[in-house]
């Protein structure tokens, strides 16, 4: 792997940054933007892109998006490599945790629906699971491919504070999420037919 020079990682940062405050959509356009060198050169922080992009190389666009999932207003302060690790080991094991997290979220629930469902305006199961780190951010991402259930949320939850934001993340971090969502589908269908109405 090639280094990657600062002007290039910052491109990416200003992209990703772009993706997870606006409406710009990074796949869409491809990462480009119309920052420029002039620009770029003007900041003092040009040493932290140079070093992430020769640390990195090329999955500095990894690294970023690992920060923006943990702060999506991208303050650089608060971006670091251990925060990277974490989300890599996520990645590595992906299948796993989700099938551990839809597990323990049926079983708590009964099934799907009580899971997913929004109860007098209240924030329904996942969510509250998820916001009490009890579910990885990967497996909210995942189930809403899969369910689409962002759409009744907003249209059942009263509060408008925590779950905007939240709905945004989930969508900004499901376009630059990989997986292979028809094995995750056939694997959520075994789960829920499997674990359904579990009683402790």
């Amino acid at each position: 792997m090639m280094n990657m020079d600062a002007f290039d990682a910052y491109k990416i940062y200003i992209a990703l940054k772009s993706h997870f405050n606006s409406d710009y959509d990074f796949n869409k356009y491809h990462g480009k933007t119309s920052v420029t060198l002039d620009s770029f050169l003007k900041r003092s922080d040009r040493s932290f892109f140079g070093r992430v992009g020769r640390k990195y190389k090329d999955d500095t666009k990894q690294f970023f998006i690992s920060n923006f999932i943990s702060d999506p207003k991208g303050w650089i302060g608060n971006f670091d490599d251990v925060t990277y690790v974490e989300y890599q080991k996520r990645q590595q094991s992906l299948k796993y945790t989700f099938e551990t997290d839809l597990v323990n979220i049926i079983r708590k629930g009964g099934n799907i629906e009580n899971v997913l469902n929004v109860k007098d305006g209240q924030h329904p199961m996942l969510l509250k699971q998820w916001l009490g780190a009890k579910v990885s951010t990967e497996t909210v991402v995942i189930l809403e491919s899969l369910f689409s259930y962002s759409k009744k949320w907003d249209r059942d939850i009263e509060e408008n504070i925590l779950w905007p934001d939240c709905k945004k993340l989930i969508e900004n971090y499901r376009s630059v999420l990989t997986f292979d969502k028809e094995w995750y589908r056939i694997k959520t269908i075994k789960l829920i037919k499997e674990y359904s109405d579990y009683e402790e």
